[in-house]
């Protein structure tokens, strides 16, 4: 994994900023050729569901920015496991055109071999 960088996208996708700005992040560093995996854990896979509406609550739909990421070359994304069955996600729920999902059984192994890890 060399010099990749990995963003952990722990928050949920709406209440704060922290989970659009941490997509738009990787989104500009992607333009830029960076290499950029991600991590979805915790309350962070809920951004993975298409099946949200935040218009009700007056926010922009997230999930548009995550199906942009294939496009801008980030095509490989994780997901941790233990996060999805602790919250009642089946993994055929997730489903981002272009992109493969692999679930992780033990984030912190993979968090341990990249050099650089983003959190958000």
């Amino acid at each position: 994994m060399g010099n990749q960088t990995l963003a952990l996208c722990r928050a949920a996708p709406y209440g704060s900023t922290l989970a659009r700005e941490g997509i738009e992040a990787v989104l500009a560093s992607a333009a830029m050729e960076q290499d950029v995996d991600l991590l979805f854990l915790g309350d962070g896979v809920f951004q993975l569901l298409d099946n949200q509406t935040p218009e009700a609550i007056e926010q922009k739909n997230l999930y548009r920015n995550l199906m942009a990421l294939p496009m801008f070359g980030v095509e490989q994304l994780y997901v941790c496991q233990h996060s999805l069955e602790q919250r009642g996600i089946h993994p055929d729920q997730i489903q981002i055109p272009g992109a493969e999902i692999s679930l992780v059984a033990k984030p912190g192994k993979l968090i341990a071999a990249y050099q650089c890890v983003l959190s958000f």
